[in-house]
């Protein structure tokens, strides 16, 4: 049973890097929650085959399938997000930092809780901002000529600087960093381009991230699946530190987890003979 399953998450792990994930035409538009998570799985559209397939309830006949077919789904997501990863250690030897970010940014949305990997793309930017202070910037494979120190002084040429890098953060998802970069810009030169319009993109995305993962945290928390729903919280502290609502749901779950742990041991200990 095994084998059958690792030929099927190889065969569509093949698929999904052959076809490029084709548009999706739903077969089942109403049908129950299982029923359309296979039709999305069969499409190679992971996150939405998840989505469906965690919202059988456990009374369901399907429920059993669907928490094997979740796991297919993280294995899957795994092995896709590793092999994104590579390509973006391999163009990040190579300094091709662009490209880097672009593969390292398509392992996140197959495993956005790869908070490392979220550390490494910051610390490509901060590797690009160091070179662009030494005048040797490299990126996608060019040599960028260093500025005169007048040049470099100028109010425009720093809010220039800035504004790039907010939108490069903005692209890798970094969006705290994001909304530093712009606010940056825009103490230079308060209406310099399009940087508000930017900037308010960066705090509705990281708004909508925060939501999303506060959300799914809450669905695990009601289906007593505490470890993920922490997990879940853990992403949204990450992303907003000082999210309260976030901070006290775990709070929460970890208490129920410690107390959950200590019935169990009371349970195990064997009464004297």
């Amino acid at each position: 049973m095994y084998c059958r399953r690792s030929l099927r998450i190889s065969a569509l792990l093949t698929l999904l890097i052959l076809s490029g994930c084709a548009d999706f035409i739903p077969r089942y538009l109403t049908g129950p929650p299982y029923e359309k998570a296979l039709a999305f799985y069969e499409r190679g559209m992971l996150n939405e085959a998840r989505e469906e397939a965690e919202k059988v309830p456990k009374n369901d006949i399907d429920y059993r399938a669907s928490r094997r077919l979740i796991a297919d789904i993280r294995e899957l997501s795994l092995q896709i997000a590793r092999r994104h990863m590579e390509l973006g250690e391999d163009y990040e030897k190579a300094g091709i930092y662009s490209r880097a970010i672009s593969e390292y940014q398509a392992s996140l949305r197959h495993n956005p809780s790869n908070l490392l990997l979220q550390n490494r793309i910051a610390s490509i930017l901060a590797s690009m901002r160091e070179m662009e202070s030494a005048g040797t910037r490299r990126m996608a494979g060019y040599t960028v000529r260093k500025k005169e120190q007048s040049e470099s002084e100028d109010p425009e040429v720093l809010a220039n600087n800035h504004y790039l890098k907010g939108k490069i953060y903005l692209e890798a998802r970094v969006y705290q960093k994001a909304i530093e970069e712009f606010n940056s810009a825009l103490r230079l030169l308060p209406s310099y381009m399009d940087t508000q319009q930017f900037l308010a993109r960066a705090k509705k995305e990281l708004d909508k991230e925060v939501d999303y993962r506060f959300k799914r945290g809450i669905n695990y928390f009601q289906k007593e699946e505490l470890e993920l729903a922490i997990r879940e919280w853990d992403a949204v502290l990450e992303l907003d530190p000082g999210n309260m609502k976030a901070a006290e749901y775990r709070s929460r779950a970890e208490a129920i987890m410690e107390r959950l742990k200590n019935i169990k041991e009371r349970q195990n200990i064997k009464p004297p003979m």
